[in-house]
């Protein structure tokens, strides 16, 4: 388990390993697939938080943080750049 904070201070705790799952590189690339429709990208998020945090909990506590750090709303663009930061936090590669 790997724990620290983005460059904004977004306290984050996850299983290092997860970083080389092929999984992660699938939603990240789906995400950005012309045409993707929202609620798609809801799904691919969201499949990709709990990938990443854990199941529900894992998740809220991740959300809660972003919002805490942003007046209260843990909008999707933010989350996705915190995202963003742990993945270079913790040396992965960028594609």
């Amino acid at each position: 388990m790997v724990k620290g904070k983005t460059k904004s201070g977004i306290k984050f705790q996850m299983d290092e390993r997860v970083k080389d799952d092929a999984r992660v590189l699938y939603y990240m690339t789906a995400l950005q697939k012309e045409g993707v429709s929202p609620m798609e990208a809801s799904k691919h998020i969201m499949d990709l938080l709990s990938l990443i945090f854990g199941e529900q909990e894992g998740v809220l506590a991740f959300m809660n943080e972003v919002a805490n750090a942003n007046g209260g709303v843990c909008d999707v663009k933010t989350m996705l750049q915190e995202l963003t930061n742990i993945f270079e936090a913790i040396g992965a590669k960028k594609s």
